[in-house]
């Protein structure tokens, strides 16, 4: 069995060991102590000791087994690592940012947008309101009223323009006056028109309506300017009709446009908005002032003859539209600005990514 080890030192630690005959000389195993690396000798070699100049190594902590270890001790050697400078300069230099631009051109030109078209669209709106209400006053006479003439008012504008003619003559002016107040305290609408037009009474009397007060008997002339009136009032509700749904129609198209413009979905539609805002098309209810200087009492008079105070001039009808238009003016060259601006028409062409 003596034959079968052979014996030598270990160069690091000292220690005596004894390994199997059948190890190759020349062969590397660690050191089952101090885990050193000792080449083995062959058997008829006398065992290596270490120099005494040389300080004996300090022994290494016995180093635990792993399953990756052979059962022979043969060594395995680590892979090569780059160094850390070397693996920087190996790698590319970054020298650029994160592109933080925006790319959807639909939001700055949005954003340009908003405030006129908002703008706009609120003052359409507005008058689309006010042309309903203007319209149901103009067509109310011909469904709600027995007619379509107040036959009060036109008289007293009929006196009032007769005591204008009879200036000089202060007896006939204080007559006409004292008349037009009995006619104006005594009658009605409904008894008034009994006596312009005696067919109505005729016809009531027929029906057994006889109990029907007669009122004040008019004169002639004063029937003849009621009738007068009426067939130019005829005219002037009709005008007034056509032009209040004609301005109706005009700003709920440009409120249409405009809510198009702030979608961004025609460039078209909404150039056409700016530009309806600025071509002033509501002002064409003042031509209905044409059939209206006949219609005594004129209800467009420009001036009161009495005059009138701050609160009237402010709240005239002939105020108020030139106000209008100069806001509508002042919203569709500010939209018109804004929609000529490069970078708006390429927030229309803008169709993103596909």
């Amino acid at each position: 069995m003596a034959n079968d080890t052979i014996s030598m030192k270990c160069e690091h630690c000292g220690a005596n060991l004894k390994l199997p005959a059948t190890l190759a000389p020349g062969k590397k195993i660690k050191c089952p102590k101090c885990s050193g690396v000792i080449t083995v000798q062959s058997s008829s070699a006398a065992p290596s000791k270490p120099p005494k100049d040389e300080k004996k190594a300090p022994e290494a902590p016995p180093k635990k087994k792993s399953s990756d270890d052979d059962d022979d001790g043969v060594l395995y050697g680590l892979r090569d690592i780059e160094k850390p400078g070397e693996e920087v300069k190996s790698k590319p230099k970054v020298n650029y940012a994160l592109d933080t631009s925006n790319k959807d051109l639909r939001g700055p030109a949005q954003a340009a947008l908003l405030g006129p078209s908002n703008k706009i669209m609120f003052r359409s709106m507005f008058c689309v309101a006010l042309c309903v209400f203007s319209f149901g006053v103009a067509v109310w006479p011909f469904l709600f009223s027995e007619d379509i003439l107040d036959y009060k008012e036109t008289l007293k504008a009929y006196f009032k323009i007769e005591v204008e003619k009879a200036k000089g003559n202060t007896e006939l002016q204080k007559k006409l006056s004292e008349r037009g107040s009995a006619i104006d305290k005594d009658n009605k609408n409904d008894i008034l028109a009994h006596n312009v037009y005696p067919e109505i009474a005729e016809r009531q009397k027929k029906m057994g309506l006889t109990d029907i007060p007669q009122g004040i008997t008019l004169e002639p002339a004063e029937q003849a300017f009621i009738k007068e009136i009426r067939t130019k009032q005829v005219p002037y509700r009709i005008s007034w009709i056509v032009f209040s749904l004609l301005i109706l129609v005009y700003n709920a198209v440009e409120a249409m446009a405009a809510v198009r413009m702030q979608a961004l979905e025609s460039y078209n539609w909404s150039m056409v908005c700016a530009i309806m805002g600025i071509i002033p098309f509501n002002c064409i209810g003042l031509l209905s002032k044409i059939w209206s200087v006949e219609v005594q009492p004129d209800p467009m008079q420009l001036i009161p003859d009495d005059g009138f105070d701050l609160l009237q001039m402010f709240t005239h009808p002939l105020f108020l539209l030139c106000l209008e238009y100069v806001g509508s003016l002042a919203m569709g060259a500010t939209a018109l600005q804004v929609l000529l601006k490069p970078e708006v028409k390429e927030g229309f062409t803008y169709k993103g990514d596909i």
